[in-house]
């Protein structure tokens, strides 16, 4: 399971890029590949680096799975692995979901700063602060492991020749009391406030809300410990009362101003042209496609899911809401995340300059269907993604080229986790649920605030749930909720996600017919809810058996 680690640094300094805090961005040592990892520590600059590189192994740009396997998008290529996930082709051999050996070895590499930090020449104090650095990611790994396999190893050390490479599994509640623990010291030892990439205290105390979210929910949660609930409300509402962070204001820039961001607690960030991206390729109509497009399809129950400007959901009485005008209306969030049939959209298909088109994703459209032989390459729901896209770049392409930074943690993210777990503690929904999802709600352009002590605590969930569906889309966060929820196997099992078919009619008026999408019925059954660890690593080390129900 573990790979002995490597006495020469040219694996870490050549397959990783090196985001220092420095003002020159990213590092570059000179001739690292020549550099033995002894005398790493024997330098300030060098062990730094390190460290900054250890930022470097945290998952970002996700290129077009998780958006795609639940009820948030599709992606329009029948071949590609999302469609396979959709329909449960995958399985302990074939797992596109499995982090295990990657993450081991991210947790190597912490694991071997931890182990040596004392002897380098940094300050006491930086010391310290590298270890809280250590033990905040040593944490997000763990984390990343725990939502997808239950119980895991828990290896603080890096392994040798000598140490026994068959560790078992430990059990579910005593990996998320590691995470904790990490975490509790993560928030001891980090500083107030950290440059952009890097974590502070503030960080560490979100990711432990979240930890704790996940550990109190029904996958995690068999034993329905409501003091985990309470234990996750009070790290968010630390974070809350820090009063350090706030919801940015322009929903359509949010990703594209991190010097700026009051919102982003904890990104990966990105510079051309060391590391880059493919989102803004990724999500783009034929029409402004530059070696990729469409494939991220929105579906309309996604869409359908976000409020009227008034906050009445489209089916609820006085929400205004015409089905012949479907897209007026609308909170700031559709706008902001959504690209429908007469929306503008900006790019290009080989450089400068830009050009703004007009959507046109009707019957016989130039978005849709106007060529069928490019069919493929536009979007198979009606809508597009305009997520987090940078409208003014002008050289993406297929995986490549834009650097706007993935958020890992924000605000908005710390708010629903709050609302969320203290919903779940009480017995009725307090004003300070009410508080945190109106303030959502106002940044989205919903000026009727939701009245405190009229909705029950099921309601409350609803609303919650339904709020995080449309503020957190393409943020990676929805597959693991419908999961740690259990709700996966009611809400998509069996049940084919819909797309719009647009007619334009002679007075240029339109109308819509809504169909089912998917050409095999979606697959999720009750063995999902935890992946299987991987085939090869149980062959090698059989502790690890048994493996997860069902698998």
């Amino acid at each position: 399971m573990y790979t002995i680690l490597l006495r020469r640094l040219s694996f870490l300094f050549l397959l990783t890029i090196a985001i220092s805090s420095c003002n020159k961005g990213l590092l570059d040592p000179t001739n690292p590949g020549a550099i033995p990892l002894e005398d790493v520590w024997k330098d300030i600059k060098l062990t730094e680096s390190y460290v900054s590189g250890l930022y470097n192994d945290v998952p970002g740009w996700d290129y077009n799975l998780y958006n795609n396997i639940t009820d948030e998008a599709r992606s329009n290529y029948p071949g590609h692995t999302p469609n396979q996930v959709v329909i449960g082709d995958w399985d302990a051999t074939n797992d596109p979901m499995d982090n295990w050996d990657s993450t081991y070895n991210y947790i190597r590499k912490v694991n071997e700063l931890l182990v040596q930090v004392d002897s380098t020449p940094l300050s006491t104090d930086r010391k310290e602060s590298v270890k809280a650095e250590a033990y905040f990611l040593r944490a997000l790994h763990y984390f990343n492991l725990v939502k997808r396999y239950g119980g895991v190893p828990l290896i603080t050390v890096p392994q040798s020749v000598e140490d026994d490479p068959l560790v078992s599994r430990s059990t579910l509640a005593e990996s998320f009391s590691f995470i904790e623990a990490e975490l509790e010291k993560a928030y001891a030892g980090l500083p107030e406030t950290a440059k952009g990439g890097k974590a502070s205290k503030w960080t560490a105390k979100a990711l432990l809300g979240r930890s704790l979210l996940y550990q109190a929910s029904p996958l995690y949660n068999d034993l329905n410990n409501p003091e985990l609930w309470k234990k996750s409300a009070d790290a968010s509402r630390a974070v809350i009362e820090a009063g350090k962070y706030a919801l940015y204001p322009d929903l359509k820039t949010l990703w594209l101003t991190p010097s700026t961001n009051q919102e982003s607690l904890f990104e990966v960030q990105y510079k051309m042209p060391e590391k880059d991206h493919g989102w803004d390729a990724l999500v783009k109509p034929l029409r402004l496609a530059n070696a990729d497009a469409g494939q991220c399809s929105p579906v309309q129950e996604l869409v359908d899911a976000f409020p009227m400007s008034n906050g009445k959901t489209i089916i609820e009485t006085g929400s205004g809401y015409d089905p012949s005008h479907p897209y007026e209306g609308r909170d700031d969030r559709f706008y902001a995340f959504i690209a429908y049939n007469g929306a503008k959209m900006k790019g290009t298909t080989s450089g400068p300059p830009l050009q703004e088109i007009t959507l046109e994703i009707y019957k016989g459209g130039v978005d849709y269907d106007a060529n069928p032989t490019n069919v493929i390459y536009n979007t198979i729901t009606g809508y597009y993604t305009v997520k987090a896209v940078n409208p003014e770049n002008t050289i993406y392409s297929a995986g490549y080229s834009s650097t706007q930074p993935w958020i890992e943690i924000r605000y908005a993210e710390v708010l629903l986790n709050y609302a969320e777990a203290q919903n779940e503690y009480l017995s009725a929904p307090d004003a300070s649920i009410y508080q945190a999802i109106n303030q959502l709600r106002r940044r989205a352009g919903i000026q009727t605030e939701i009245p405190i002590g009229s909705l029950s605590k099921e309601q409350m969930r609803a609303l919650i749930h339904n709020e995080r569906y449309v503020e957190l889309c393409f943020e990676n966060k929805r597959y693991w909720d419908l999961r740690r929820w259990k709700q996966a196997v009611d809400r998509l099992h069996g049940k084919s996600a819909t797309g719009v078919i647009i007619t334009k009619k002679a007075d240029g008026t339109f109308s819509y017919n809504y169909q089912p999408i998917d050409p095999n019925l979606p697959v999720f059954t009750e063995r999902m809810y935890f992946l299987p660890i991987p085939f090869t690593e149980t062959t090698k080390n059989p502790n690890l058996l048994p493996n997860n129900p069902g698998w």
